[in-house]
């Protein structure tokens, strides 16, 4: 199958290098580098792994192979951007990845940076303290 980005309960915000999301649903914040968020932006489900990697490649002004194209799918997998059943990530094979891993290692950064925030619900019961800087958490 070919892979299709996960649009539904997202924010992003395209930056010059890279676009941040933000995950309304699991409460995760994702950062990612201009190759996946390339990759992100292509995977609209009719296009194949082999079909992404010189879209990629265009859009980011560099070299991008096929592997990569995986590795960058592996890692929106699992920061769940991607709709399930694509099946793509996981016909893979890991010498691929691999391969890719170390490629991309040697370039210093990495694809998909993620980080859990709490849901704005957990701020709802802080109210600031009685003038002293410091708030407190209500019961």
């Amino acid at each position: 199958m070919n892979p299709l980005a996960r649009k539904s309960h997202l924010f992003a915000e395209k930056l010059p290098e890279e676009i941040i999301v933000y995950d309304k649903t699991n409460h995760k914040v994702h950062c990612l580098n201009k190759t996946a968020a390339a990759v992100w932006e292509s995977c609209d489900g009719t296009r194949t792994v082999d079909e992404l990697a010189p879209i990629v490649e265009a859009k980011v002004g560099a070299p991008v192979d096929r592997d990569l194209v995986l590795l960058a799918l592996e890692e929106l997998e699992k920061a769940n951007l991607l709709e399930a059943g694509s099946g793509v990530v996981s016909n893979a094979g890991a010498t691929s990845r691999r391969q890719a891993v170390g490629k991309h290692v040697l370039s210093g950064t990495a694809l998909v940076a993620t980080i859990l925030v709490p849901a704005p619900q957990t701020y709802a019961s802080w109210a600031p303290g009685p003038g002293d800087g410091h708030g407190h958490w209500g019961h």
